[in-house]
This record gives structure tokens, C-alpha cells and sequence, in this order.
């Protein structure tokens, strides 16, 4: 029933056959030669833990014939298999709440409910039991949960929103064979939008191509209206056309629209299927046309430089006041990891962890930057295994080795009307005194430190590149802070809630635009020399395309960017990490791993 073969424990049973990786994940479920899980798209592990990425439960056991535990110490899972169901028990020993994911294959057509309740797949739904059904009859009931939500990826997804700190939860895999529920017809209706060019770019003088198809999976007619609008970053109206449509049972159709656009910018297409007065399905895509003649148009402040070399003399070059503790939890053979606090700007303590590889030496260093509303920032264990030395801070002052009061944050207005108080200035400083805590540990070679930042941890460390020359390389996914005037027009939160402020204190709009220019990374641009990597998702609306590639168009030193037309602020998963850290590699020289 239970074999290791390969990397990989099997399990195999009269109804199903399945498979748990070296890493402890559940990477596939069939029945009936059908498959039940994806684990090749994106970040998928098939099923999996969600903390700051993936987990991955390095240590294995089987404590019983039909048992497997899985755990990297902070997460774990416990796999019964019985004959036609996988009982799991997660647990969660870490100091906040997360997520667990399974990531339904597209074999997968329908969810559906107990209550006689249906929908086509992908669907977004409330319901923690579901049952996902193929067209073969292979069917998957997924019980525990709180929710099913999709695409992602053109995938649907079933989660535990939240395993709590210190809780057991138990969810139930059952599987099986039989006949397809029944479903409405408009729920049977699926329609899916997709660029002809995979790469989402379009050359000047060339149409952007885009691809509908529309997929009746149920046995009756289907008639309604297509519609299909395009917008422009700003949300006008460029193109909107509409049709009729009929679709034959157990039929699908496809639809090509090309459009011949003028100005260089970031085109979405918004696509509505409705039946009946009413939508049934729905899909969007987008494409960059001309993204090589994108700028940012921000104004620079005439003592732009004067006012951050104030900062950086604030935050000086020596080595700040710190006291580290060991974390005997996460602390294992091989590895190292510390709590951290240090004394920073503004008389403030900012927390971190600290990980290396034992025994560390002038290996290359991380300083990573997490995302807007300083959520808790979990250890970099991951990175440290890769044989790096890494800092990851909290930029807002709060403890990171225990339960927050607050789990979020939303600061972005505050101390807005004067650069001297804007919020982000202070932010700055403490990652400039995290470069030089980083800088003085004899686990760093500090000639070879990298920034990596998310969004907002993606914009400050470009900040961070172009005022410190402790910065080698900077790699920044989906960077906010870029392009202030464009972001208030049109992305979303938390770039509304600045848009908001305005709005609310109109006397104060020059002042706000003046403080915003001395933050915008696009003001920077000039004095980065060192290499930088971007990543942007087409579908972005918080750190938005045409923003990102602006900023890239004008940095003058060594640059690459890793675009995903498919995806959103989620950005690249996985395959980017990868890609990351053989970029890191290349331009600070090999890890120690």
C-alpha cells in the first residue's frame, strides 16, 4: 500500500493512487487514471502550507504502516490513508494564522455542494466541503476547509483560510467514482480570455490579438451576448464591442479580436458572457503595447539629494546597537537563526531574524524587505538552507517572535503634508541601519549584499540601492512606490487610500504631491548603478505594469525583467524564486550551498 521510491513515498489503494514528496506535500491524487491535483503550475505544490511562499516539510516519517508526518518544525502534517479517503491533520506552531492550499487539476470541471448547490469550475464560493468532479466521474471531496476560489492560473483552488497558532485541523481527502451533479445552465458555461502572443508584449504597428473562448459543458442551447471591453492603465474606454452568441450542447466556440491601438501603455481586456439579462462567466487578460517607450513623468525635487543625504548621515555608516537570541525552535544542524532587535533612527528598536548556514564566513547576504502593512515577517529559513546569510526586519518597529496585537497595518498617509514626517522616510532609515547591522556580521561578506523586497519591500529596496554603495544588487517583485502620479489615477489599495486623502484634504494636494516626489523610486533611477532584477504581473492593480517598466526603461546600469502575463500581484510564485537566486548567484557569486 505505502512504498518510497524516487524521492517519493506512494501510496496505492483499490480507489486511488497518491503521492507524497521529499518535501511532505500531497503533489498528487488520481482515480481511475484521472488526476485529481496540479502541482506543475506557478508556486503549486500540489497541496501545501502558505507562509511567505510554499513550505516545504523536509523531514518524513512513517510512524505507522499507513502514516506519514511531515513537519520543517514550525508546520506540520500528519497523512492517514484509508481505502478510499486520506485523513490530514495540519498543525500550526507558529505565532500567527495561516493558509492551506490544494490546487485543483483542469481535469476538474465542477464543484458542488451537498445542498444541491453547482457551479462550472473555476468558481468562488464559501463552501469549506465541496466535491470536485472531472468529466470522467472522478470525483475528490474536500471537507474542513472554508472556501473555494479561482482562477488562479486558470486553476481552481479549495483553502483552510486559517490554521491557527497551536490548533489541529482536520480535513478529509474522499475520493471516488460516479455520475456528474447536476447543475444550472448558466453555472455549466465557462469562458476564458488569452493573448496571441504568449509573452503579452505587442511590437508597434502590430494589432493586439486577443482569443475568447466560450465552452458549454452542459446538454442543452445556450444563447446570450458576448462583451468585450478594453481599457487603457487609466481605465478608459479604448474599444468596446458586443455580439450574440449561441452555443450547441457539449460545445464550444472561440472568437479572435484584434485591435489596432496607438499609445504606448498596458491594455486590459475585461470579457462578459450573460445569458438571460444576466452574467454567467467572465475572463480578462492584458498586453503591453510599446512597453519600451514607457517613462515615468515625476517631477524632482530641487534639493532631492540634499534631503535623503540628511537621512543617510541620520542613520550613519557604524554599527548599531543590537542584542540577538538564538531560536532554539527553528535552530537546527547546519543552521543558525537568530531574533534580532537594533537601534535605529527616531530612538526606535527594529526586530528581525537573522539565519545563516553554520559556521558562516563572508558568504554573500539578504536583506529582505517584506510587503506593505507589516504582517509578521517569518524566519528566512529557506534562503539561510541555500546558503545564505539573510536579515529580514519588520520596517515598522513590531516584535516578530510573538503574537502581535494588530496583525495589519495601514499607514501609508501618515505624516504625508511634509517629507521630514512622511512615514516613508523613517521606513528608509531603518532598512539603511539593517545594511549596516548586516554589513558588520562576520557571517557577511560585505561587498556581496543583495536587497530582495516584495511591493513595497520591493520599492524601498530600490531606494536602498541607489543611497547605500553597500548595495551590490537589488531584486524587487511587483515594486510599489513607483510612479506616484500614474498609481493615484489608477491602481487599487493602498494607493487608495492616498488617492482618499487627497480627496478629503484638497488644500493639502500640493503638499502631498511634493512629499510623494521625494519617495517615488522613479527619482532614484539615476543613481542606481548596481544590478537590478523586476518582476510585474500584467493583471497587477496595486503595483501596476506600465509603472514597473517605466522604471526599468530608465535605470542606466545592468537590469533584467521577468514579466507574467497572467498573473497579478501574486506575481511570478516559484519559478521566479528560482530564477532569483540563480540571478543573486550570478552577480554576487556562488552560496554556500
Amino acid at each position: 500500500m505505502l512504498a518510497q521510491a524516487a524521492g517519493f513515498y506512494e501510496i496505492q489503494t483499490p480507489t486511488y493512487r497518491a503521492l507524497i514528496g521529499a518535501d511532505g506535500n500531497l503533489h498528487s491524487l488520481s482515480v481511475a487514471d484521472t488526476e485529481l491535483l496540479d502541482d506543475q503550475v506557478a508556486i503549486s505544490l500540489g497541496s501545501f502550507f502558505y507562509a511567505d511562499g510554499p513550505r516545504k516539510l523536509g523531514s518524513v516519517e512513517r510512524p505507522e504502516e499507513s502514516v506519514l508526518e511531515a513537519t520543517d518544525g514550525t508546520y506540520s502534517i500528519r497523512y492517514r490513508f484509508l481505502a478510499n479517503n486520506i485523513r490530514v491533520t495540519l498543525t500550526n506552531k507558529a505565532a500567527r494564522p495561516v493558509p492551506y492550499f490544494v490546487v485543483l487539476s483542469p481535469a476538474v470541471t465542477i464543484v458542488s455542494t451537498g445542498k444541491g448547490e453547482a457551479a462550472a469550475v473555476p468558481a468562488n464560493e464559501r463552501w469549506g466541503a465541496a466535491q470536485f468532479q472531472t468529466e470522467s466521474g472522478a470525483y475528490l471531496e474536500l471537507s474542513g476547509g472554508t472556501r473555494t476560489w479561482g482562477p488562479w492560473l486558470g486553476r481552481q483552488v479549495w483553502e483552510v483560510s486559517q490554521v491557527a497558532p497551536g490548533a489541529d485541523v482536520e480535513i478529509v481527502f474522499h475520493v471516488g467514482t460516479g455520475a456528474r451533479p447536476r447543475a444550472t445552465l448558466s453555472q455549466l458555461v465557462g469562458v476564458r480570455a488569452r493573448l496571441s502572443s504568449d509573452t503579452g508584449l505587442v511590437s508597434a504597428n502590430s494589432p493586439i490579438e486577443l482569443v475568447v473562448s466560450l465552452d458549454n459543458r452542459s446538454d442543452q442551447s445556450v444563447r446570450g451576448n458576448l462583451s468585450v471591453e478594453l481599457t487603457a492603465t487609466r481605465g478608459d474606454v479604448v474599444i468596446y464591442s458586443t455580439s450574440s452568441f449561441e452555443l450547441a450542447p457539449k460545445r464550444a466556440s472561440q472568437q479572435t479580436f484584434r485591435w489596432q491601438v496607438q499609445s504606448p501603455d498596458f491594455y486590459r481586456a475585461n470579457v462578459t458572457a450573460l445569458s438571460g439579462g444576466r452574467e454567467i462567466a467572465a475572463a480578462r487578460a492584458a498586453a503591453g503595447y510599446r512597453v519600451a517607450e514607457m517613462r515615468p513623468d515625476v517631477p524632482r525635487p530641487g534639493d532631492f539629494h540634499d534631503f535623503w543625504q540628511r537621512l543617510v548621515a541620520e542613520a550613519g555608516a557604524q554599527t548599531p546597537g543590537f542584542y540577538m537570541r538564538r531560536d532554539e525552535r527553528l535552530s537546527r544542524r547546519g543552521l543558525e537563526v537568530w531574533v534580532v532587535q537594533y537601534d535605529s533612527i527616531g530612538g526606535k528598536t527594529i526586530h528581525g531574524w537573522f539565519a545563516a548556514p553554520a559556521s558562516a564566513r563572508d558568504l554573500p547576504a539578504i536583506l529582505y524587505l517584506p510587503g506593505y502593512g507589516a504582517r509578521p515577517v517569518e524566519a528566512p529559513v529557506a534562503l539561510a538552507a541555500h546558503g545564505w546569510v539573510v536579515l529580514a526586519i519588520d520596517v515598522r518597529g513590531n516584535r516578530i517572535d510573538r503574537a502581535r496585537p494588530r496583525a495589519f497595518e495601514d499607514y501609508c498617509t501618515e505624516g504625508i503634508e511634509s517629507p521630514d514626517n512622511y512615514v516613508y522616510r523613517e521606513i528608509v532609515g531603518h532598512a539603511l541601519r539593517g545594511l549596516s547591522f548586516l554589513a558588520s556580521r562576520e557571517e557577511t561578506d560585505p561587498n556581496r549584499i543583495a536587497v530582495v523586497g516584495v511591493s513595497e519591500g520591493g520599492g524601498v529596496g530600490l531606494i536602498l540601492a541607489a543611497l547605500s554603495p553597500q548595495v551590490a544588487a537589488v531584486a524587487a517583485d511587483a515594486p510599489m512606490l513607483v510612479n506616484f502620479p500614474l498609481s493615484l489615477r489608477a491602481a487599487s489599495w493602498p494607493y487608495t487610500e492616498l488617492a482618499r486623502y487627497l480627496q478629503q484634504h484638497a488644500e493639502s494636494r500640493g503638499n502631498v504631491l511634493q512629499t510623494l516626489s521625494y519617495f517615488d523610486v522613479a527619482n532614484f533611477a539615476p543613481d542606481i548603478h548596481c544590478p537590478v532584477l523586476l518582476s510585474t504581473g500584467f493583471l497587477d492593480r496595486v503595483s501596476l505594469p506600465g509603472a514597473v517598466f517605466g522604471l526599468y526603461n530608465v535605470l542606466p546600469g545592468s537590469k533584467d525583467i521577468r514579466s507574467f502575463p497572467q498573473a497579478g500581484h501574486e506575481g511570478g510564485g516559484e519559478d521566479l524564486w528560482t530564477y532569483k537566486l540563480d540571478w543573486l548567484a550570478e552577480k554576487l557569486g556562488p552560496s554556500a550551498r
